[in-house]
């Protein structure tokens, strides 16, 4: 039970509900991972934000983080966490997220400044891996998400029930120029509406969220090549631990709508879902996850030197608008169709330090590499394991 009551106590302190500082000024607190990952495929993979290759095995889930907070006053409140993660064998420290609270009232608060994008079960402690059961969340639902962070501002309204504690929080901001695999990313304006229900075993979430203007730009034969879409999300979730079993299950839906200043265009509406069982015993909690995609479309191999898809866009001439390598259109970054099955066991060793390993077996579905960016053959095993500690 000491997991779930620590998570639950770090999550309501990400939100900063009814957060106050105990007899001192300023917080500091922060987190870890180190992981270990292999599989029996030499193709780099999408996780979501993050790109995974073999030679980063050593580096993939490894992350630190540092969060500090401040009181200025009985209202307003600062906060903000650096993060360092390993993904290709490169580190960069960044501002996961900065901004401004302020309390109008016991029951209302407003933050402005860099946040995460609240789109999911898991958004608001994504990068936390002592806050979930497995060694990195569930990869279908997770890679749907162009973004993870964004500049803007968020209202929390909380409303104690029944039984039942709510949370609804509008946003609304932006995402400036980052850089994703292959290419650069900006989201010219993002906003939703997020509805949390938190209980004494657990918590559900519904979530709507639309970005528009999500701009991804890349380089082709000495022409910068830009797709232009507007993308809505919509996902439902519930984490639920009763008499030592726990149930995690959640659904993401992703719809494209291409606008005409794109100079590609791209067919990658999706529908991902997963469901978790875990049973505690003493310390252990052993689990299985099954996850799933579903689309209306197909991926289509192209093998290299071979014309891409449709004509080329102006200015690119037609002897460049080839394939460079064999490759799956619409990419992985867009379409990814696979199912997996997952076999973990995490051990909490004391309140502040988790060990987890998982099994995987992913199966990529209808012609797609699925989250690999090479032909991954007919299924991948991997094995990860991790260390999580909180601080």
């Amino acid at each position: 039970m000491v997991y779930k009551h620590l998570k639950r106590h770090f999550l309501l302190a990400v939100l900063m509900i009814n957060a106050v500082a105990a007899h001192a000024t300023v917080d500091l607190s922060g987190f870890a991972s180190a992981g270990y990952t292999v599989s029996d495929t030499d193709a780099a993979f999408i996780s979501g934000a993050d790109v995974i290759s073999e030679s980063a095995s050593f580096g993939a889930d490894n992350t630190v983080a540092v969060q500090i907070s401040a009181d200025v006053n009985k209202q307003i409140r600062t906060a903000a966490q650096l993060l360092a993660k390993g993904t290709v064998d490169s580190y960069s420290v960044a501002a996961q997220w900065a901004y401004i609270d302020y309390t109008f009232s016991n029951r209302v608060s407003a933050r402005m400044g860099r946040l995460n994008f609240p789109a999911t079960l898991f958004s608001e402690y994504q990068e936390v891996g002592f806050s979930y059961p497995w060694v990195r969340p569930p990869i279908e639902a997770y890679t749907l998400l162009p973004i993870s962070t964004y500049s803007g501002v968020d209202v929390v309204y909380s409303i104690d029930g029944e039984g039942v504690s709510w949370l609804i929080q509008p946003f609304i901001g932006s995402s400036p120029g980052i850089q994703t695999s292959g290419g650069a990313l900006e989201v010219e304006l993002a906003y939703g509406v997020t509805l949390t229900g938190l209980l004494d075993s657990g918590k559900f979430s519904f979530i709507v969220a639309q970005a528009e203007g999500v701009d991804i730009s890349f380089i082709s034969g000495g022409t910068n090549i830009n797709l232009n879409v507007d993308t809505m999300f919509m996902s439902a979730g519930i984490e639920y631990e009763q008499n030592n079993l726990l149930l995690i299950a959640e659904l993401v839906s992703k719809d494209i709508r291409n606008n005409p200043e794109g100079d590609i265009r791209t067919v990658s509406d999706m529908m991902a879902y997963y469901i978790t069982f875990g049973y505690r015993i003493g310390e252990f909690l052993p689990h299985f996850t099954y996850a799933d995609t579903h689309s209306d479309y197909k991926s289509t191999f192209v093998p290299a030197g071979t014309a891409l898809p449709g004509p080329p866009p102006q200015g690119i001439p037609a002897q460049y608008w080839v394939a460079p390598m064999d490759m799956v259109t619409p990419s992985n970054a867009e379409l990814l169709l696979q199912k997996s099955y997952t076999l973990g066991l995490r051990y909490d060793y004391n309140s502040q330090t988790a060990f987890k390993m998982d099994y995987q077996r992913i199966i990529p579905d209808d012609d797609s590499w699925g989250v690999f960016f090479s032909d991954p053959g007919s299924e991948v095993n991997m094995l990860s394991l991790v260390v999580d500690v909180v601080f």
